[in-house]
C-alpha cells in the first residue's frame, strides 16, 4: 500500500497555524525548497501518522487533522483515512475502503465500526485518547490491518544526523540478544549484525556493492573492536563498524570514517536488511547527500532510485543541495513553497505542463527551481 496524497494542518485559527493541501505522492519523490519551507516538516508529519497507526506511540500531540488517501500496490481500490485531535483527544476519525465506511467515530470516542463477521455497522466507544484503528482484530475489522502495516513498516532517515556514528553496541555473550528497533536508525551496528546472521552472505555482498556504486570500495565490512581506541570495558566488549578499504592495508573503524562515508554505510546496511527482509512500505529520506562530495551525492540518490523502481518500496526524499536537484528527474520533483501559515507543492501532477515546457528549454533543473518557472495560478 503507498501513500498517494497528504492534506494536513495544526493549530486551525491560531498563531501557529501550518498546513499542506493535497500533496500528491508518486513512487519515488523528492522534495525541494529553500530551508524553512516545510521539507522536514511534511516528513515528520508522514512519520508521525505512521507512529500513531501503528500504536507504537501515544496520542501526545496537541493538535493535527489528516486526510491521507493510499492505493493498494496500484490496483484501484482506495483507502482514506481521516484523523483529527484537539489537546491530545480524538475528535474525529474515519476509515473509509473505496466508498464504503468502515469507521466513522467523533466526539467522546462514539461512533460505527463495520463489523465483517456479522456484515453490519455496530455502535462502539474507544477511550478518547486513543485511535480506533489500532484495536486490530482481523476477524471482525481486517480493514485496519493494511494501515497498520503501512505504519509499522515505514523507515525515516535523516540523513544530516549521525545516523550511530558516535555509538557503539555491546552484546553480551551470556545473555539473551536483544532484538534491534529496527525504526531507530542509531542501531546500524545491531541491524548489521541481525542482516549478518539472518542473511548472510547476500546481505554482506549487497552491503559492498552498493557502498562501491556510492564512490566507497571496500573488501571486508564487519563489525567488531575499535581499532584506534579504547573503552572502559565494565559489561562487554563495545562493537562498532570495520571497514578494509581496497586502496588501504588497515581496517578503518566508524570513529576515524568520515562523517559522509559512516552515513553511506549506516543507511545501505539498514536498507539492505529491510529490503531483504521485505519489510519497508515506504522509506522517508531527510537531507538526502547531506555531507556528500558531488559524485558521491548523485551516486547515492541513482542508487536508492534503481533500488526503489525494484522493489514495491515508495520513497519520498527531501533536499535542498543543488547537486541533488541536479540528478533527480523533474518527473519525480515536489517543489515546495512557504505562503505565511501554509505550504503549496508544485509537481508533475498540479503543473505539469510548467514542468515539461522547462524541460525543453535545456536549462539544469536547479535553473528551473531557482527561477521560479514552476509557479503558476492554480487558484
Amino acid at each position: 500500500m503507498q501513500l498517494e496524497s497528504i492534506t494536513y494542518a495544526q493549530f486551525e485559527g491560531k498563531p501557529e497555524k501550518w498546513s499542506i493541501t493535497d500533496f500528491s505522492f508518486g513512487n519515488i519523490n523528492l522534495i525541494v525548497g529553500k530551508n524553512a519551507t516545510g521539507k522536514s516538516r511534511t516528513l515528520n508529519v508522514i512519520a508521525g501518522l505512521g507512529k500513531l497507526v501503528s500504536g507504537e506511540v501515544k496520542l501526545t500531540f496537541k493538535s493535527g487533522e489528516y486526510k491521507v488517501i493510499f492505493n493498494k500496490d496500484g490496483k484501484k481500490q482506495k483507502l482514506t483515512y481521516v484523523l483529527k485531535y484537539e489537546e491530545c483527544k480524538v475528535t474525529e476519525e474515519k476509515l473509509i475502503v473505496d466508498s464504503k465506511i468502515r469507521l466513522d467515530r467523533g466526539l467522546e470516542g462514539k461512533g460505527k465500526i463495520y463489523a465483517a463477521k456479522v456484515g453490519k455497522d455496530i455502535d462502539f466507544q474507544a477511550p478518547p485518547s486513543e485511535l480506533a484503528c489500532t484495536r486490530i482484530d482481523s476477524i471482525q475489522h481486517p480493514f485496519f490491518e493494511d494501515l497498520y502495516k503501512w505504519g509499522k513498516n515505514l523507515r525515516h532517515y535523516c540523513f544530516g544526523t549521525q545516523l550511530g556514528k558516535g555509538l557503539y553496541t555491546v552484546f553480551q555473550k551470556d545473555k539473551e540478544e536483544k532484538e534491534p528497533n529496527l525504526k531507530d536508525a542509531e542501531q546500524a551496528v545491531a541491524i548489521f549484525k541481525k542482516g549478518q546472521r539472518n542473511y548472510s552472505p547476500q546481505f554482506i555482498d549487497n552491503v559492498k556493492v552498493d557502498m562501491a556504486k556510492v564512490g566507497y570500495v571496500i573488501d571486508e565490512v564487519n563489525i567488531g573492536l575499535p581499532v584506534t581506541t579504547t573503552f572502559e570495558r565494565t559489561f562487554g566488549e563495545p562493537q562498532g563498524f570495520l571497514v578494509k578499504e581496497r586502496d588501504l592495508e588497515g581496517k578503518t573503524d566508524q570513529i576515524e570514517m568520515s562523517q559522509g562515508m559512516f552515513r553511506a554505510l549506516s543507511l545501505l546496511v539498514q536498507l539492505n536488511y529491510s529490503l531483504l527482509a521485505s519489510i519497508p512500505s515506504c522509506i522517508l529520506i531527510d537531507d538526502i547527500g547531506e555531507g556528500l562530495d558531488y559524485e558521491r551525492s548523485s551516486a547515492l540518490i541513482k542508487l536508492l532510485i534503481d533500488k526503489a523502481k525494484n522493489s514495491r518500496v515508495q520513497l519520498i526524499m527531501s533536499t535542498n543541495d543543488r547537486f541533488v536537484m541536479n540528478n533527480v528527474p523533474l518527473e519525480y520533483w515536489s517543489i515546495m513553497q512557504r505562503f505565511s501559515d501554509h505550504s503549496e507543492i508544485y509537481n508533475y501532477k498540479n503543473s505539469k505542463k510548467r514542468f515539461e515546457d522547462f524541460e525543453l528549454t535545456g536549462l539544469s533543473n536547479f535553473d528551473f527551481f531557482t527561477s521560479g518557472s514552476f509557479e503558476e495560478k492554480r487558484h
